[in-house]
């Protein structure tokens, strides 16, 4: 197994004894201070836009983690809906003056308008009302890699990144999901390449053509609302085969094991091969018609009942997966969504994150109330403040045990498998998901080891990673002859390990942007009607019809443009690696 890298936070880490117990009784400490100090304060509210969070919902943030933001600092944070077309919104706020006071990115081009417009605040200006920024250890990588190379020549920080430190153990993004009760009714048939999910699928289908309420079950499913430059859900097979489609640009395909990086139009691209996999799926009858135009919260509930068979995200199984669906711990029959692997894969693995993912915080130039929106800020990235975002109050959801190791308890794994259901105890109101789930992402990785350590997440505390797992994931890890993925996956040298250099592309120009729009409005347009198109020569001359459009456009300027940015990024990536 490959040793995973740790983040320290602070000085030592003492084995039992003082540390963690007197770092409790500073948190209780803390705590009567800050119940008293209320008495004080005038209750705030901050407006925020979370583009990271894709949702139509809106209003003040409720639940157990609002409730500690307000118990901290008095602030009311009113969100602002993000949904579809997020940069145009974004756009919208800027050009009429109207930025809300904190702001999340969720890359670096997004950022990038902002800084241009001068809309953000220079965070380093306000060091001391952010002592958990720039005085936390785990962050000065970031901190000092954004000041030098994305600040628009100033030298300031305006944004700052999440998700900073190791990469989290055994969790992987991309994983070819199969309906685990199905597949097994089939026989389980190995499968050697992507293509041969077809036959599989096909034979699923045909063995549960509808579910047990009567609703039709489709092979394949997509969405629409995240397509960019490309389409994106198409395109993210890639990551089966250690290539990545998004974070140098979803233009480009660049492969993480060779370090090559070229254009997803290319004639041998694996974009292309996702398309044809798509079109052929259809052809058979398996792709749900709607997925071209329906949504993800669609996409989503047809995963929770059932109804799709294949998923190409390791987390997109709706509520099918959750404990109280009574799918994963049937006795009879152990059904869920399950990793079913092609032989052939090569698994994307996500960088150490020394920097930081291009996922990003600021706070608007225009706030009316900087010292709270600094206040909000030096909140949000507080390593304990993130710790009680993670795994909810002590108490609640966790315990410390004699020996000083935190575990999850009985019935705290009852409220995180149902995470959606407002089953938080006492005073603490809401649903498990309303820790962190406004944000999507938060200051450190949720792996990194903490002052007691400990990973600042119960996810990889040692009591979790030993705890009993559903009947579903031993029959499936049975199988694999091994006690985790990433155990499989390492033993069958089935992992594509990437490089922080994904992270280190720089931000475009005006003239760039608008550029690749034009050339990503043209391949997103072409992209679904070859999936849905009538016959292989319908799809062979809309395939030709792209590539000529685009490269008038200049598209063989922009695959230029990328491979030099991707060499010089790999270059600096070697001072971080």
């Amino acid at each position: 197994m490959q040793k995973k890298k740790v983040f320290l936070i602070g000085a030592a880490i003492l084995v039992g004894g003082c540390l963690l117990f007197c770092g409790v009784r500073a948190q209780k400490q803390k705590s009567r201070m800050r119940e008293e100090a209320l008495n004080t304060r005038q209750e705030v509210s901050l407006t925020a836009f979370v583009q990271q969070s894709t949702t139509t919902e809106s209003g003040i943030w409720q639940g157990w983690g609002a409730q500690k933001l307000y118990e901290d600092t008095n602030i009311k944070l009113e969100l602002y809906p993000t949904g579809d077309a997020v940069e145009k919104k974004l756009m919208q706020y800027i050009s009429a003056g109207t930025m809300p006071d904190i702001i999340g990115f969720r890359d670096l081009n997004q950022a990038q308008m902002a800084m241009d417009a001068g809309v953000l605040l220079p965070l380093e200006q306000y060091s001391e009302k952010l002592p958990s920024i720039f005085k936390t250890k785990a962050y000065e990588n970031a901190i000092s890699y954004y000041r030098e190379n994305d600040n628009n020549g100033s030298g300031s920080l305006y944004i700052m990144p999440t998700s900073i430190g190791p990469v989290s153990y055994n969790a992987y993004n991309w994983v070819p999901l199969l309906q685990w009760g199905t597949y097994k009714e089939i026989g389980e048939p190995k499968i050697e390449t992507l293509e041969d999910y077809l036959d599989v699928v096909e034979q699923m289908v045909a063995k549960k053509p509808v579910t047990d309420t009567g609703e039709k079950v489709y092979g394949f499913s997509l969405f629409t609302d995240w397509d960019k430059y490309s389409a994106l859900e198409i395109a993210s097979l890639s990551y089966f085969y250690g290539i990545d489609t998004e974070y140098v640009s979803s233009l480009m395909e660049t492969n993480v094991i060779t370090k090559e990086t070229n254009s997803i139009l290319s004639e041998d691209s694996f974009y292309k091969r996702a398309l044809k996999f798509y079109f052929m799926a259809n052809q058979r009858g398996l792709l749900d018609p709607d997925s071209m135009t329906q949504t993800y919260s669609k996409l989503e509930n047809k995963f929770s009942q059932g109804r799709v068979m294949f998923s190409w995200f390791s987390w997109l199984t709706g509520t099918y997966n959750s404990v109280s669906s009574g799918n994963v711990n049937n006795e009879e029959n152990a059904d869920g969504y399950a990793s079913v692997l092609a032989s052939d894969m090569k698994i994307y693995e996500a960088p150490d994150q020394v920097i930081g993912r291009n996922w990003y915080f600021a706070i608007s130039k225009n706030c009316k109330n900087i010292d709270k929106a600094c206040e909000f800020l030096n909140w949000l990235y507080d390593p304990e403040v993130e710790s009680y975002l993670y795994n909810g109050p002590e108490g609640s959801v966790w315990e410390y045990d004699k020996k000083g190791e935190p575990y999850v308890t009985e019935e705290g794994w009852n409220i995180i498998n149902r995470q959606s259901e407002d089953l938080m105890p006492g005073e603490q109101a809401g649903s498990f998901l309303d820790g962190t789930y406004a944000f999507n992402a938060i200051g450190m990785q949720a792996s990194t080891i903490m002052e007691d350590g400990y990973p600042i997440s119960y996810r990889y505390w040692p009591s979790t990673l030993s705890n009993d797992k559903t009947l579903m994931e031993k029959e499936v890890l049975g199988r694999m002859e091994s006690e985790t993925l990433a155990e499989y996956l390492y033993e069958k040298n089935m992992i594509a390990k990437s490089t922080i250099a994904v992270n280190m592309i720089p931000a475009l120009t005006n003239d760039m942007e608008s550029q690749i729009s034009r050339i990503g409005e043209v391949v997103r347009n072409y992209s679904w009607k070859m999936v849905y198109a009538a016959d292989e020569e319908e799809f062979e001359s809309l395939w030709a019809s792209l590539v000529q459009e685009t490269s008038e456009l200049g598209m063989g300027q922009v695959e230029q443009y990328y491979q030099s940015a991707w060499e010089t990024a790999l270059k600096k990536a070697e001072q971080y690696e």
